[in-house]
């Protein structure tokens, strides 16, 4: 009776023995299971939720001069005003007010650069007035004529004094040589180009 009685302890024993290593094993195989679904949950959550980046205009930004170094201004804007350049043009014998301003550099072609950051709204090549720029800057638009080449096209993105083209001749006014012509608009309405110059973009001075 003793050996079988001491039978039954060393089965139970193994049994219990055996029962023990099996759950710890099992408790460590869902904890295992667990935390890979938990890390694979959360690797698709930051997925998920990563947000994308957009370029948004700098509004801060100061209208710079269309140009650097000795490049003077051969034909002013009009607005009534006495100036110590002329401020009207003439084409196959009629004067016209000049709607933006006409620079120039000794006959020279010099890089033109764009004042504002924007986009491209049109490129193209005008038969009178050479090659022509127009970028979006905020409610600006500001077109630039008379380039002998051009460095974007219609849609592109343009950064503040990106290098837009030089300045080259047209037939309008042919008498200027190498020249920028520059038009500014201000929601449809033609202003002159030096009233932006050192402005903000949102129009804070």
């Amino acid at each position: 009776m003793y050996s079988y009685t001491k039978k039954m302890n060393i089965v139970k024993k193994r049994f219990l023995i055996i029962m023990g290593c099996t759950l710890m094993i099992g408790t460590a195989f869902i904890s295992y299971q667990y935390l890979h679904l938990q890390k694979e949950k959360d690797r698709a959550v930051f997925h998920e939720t990563k947000a994308p980046i957009l370029n948004l205009p700098d509004m801060q930004q100061k209208a710079n001069l269309p140009f650097q170094g000795d490049v003077k201004t051969v034909l002013e804007y009009f607005d009534g005003e006495d100036h110590d350049v002329p401020s009207i043009s003439k084409f196959e014998g009629v004067y016209r007010a000049n709607q933006g301003i006409d620079y120039a550099k000794k006959n020279e072609p010099f890089d033109v650069s764009a004042i504002y950051a924007g986009d491209v709204v049109e490129a193209k090549e005008d038969e009178l007035f050479g090659n022509t720029l127009t970028i979006k800057s905020g409610d600006y638009l500001i077109t630039y004529q008379s380039l002998s080449n051009m460095n974007f096209k219609k849609g592109d993105k343009v950064n503040q004094k990106d290098v837009l083209g030089k300045a080259g001749n047209n037939i309008y006014n042919k008498e200027l040589g190498n020249h920028l012509h520059v038009v500014v608009e201000h929601k449809g309405i033609i202003v002159d180009p030096k009233s932006i110059y050192g402005k903000m973009l949102n129009n804070e001075k």
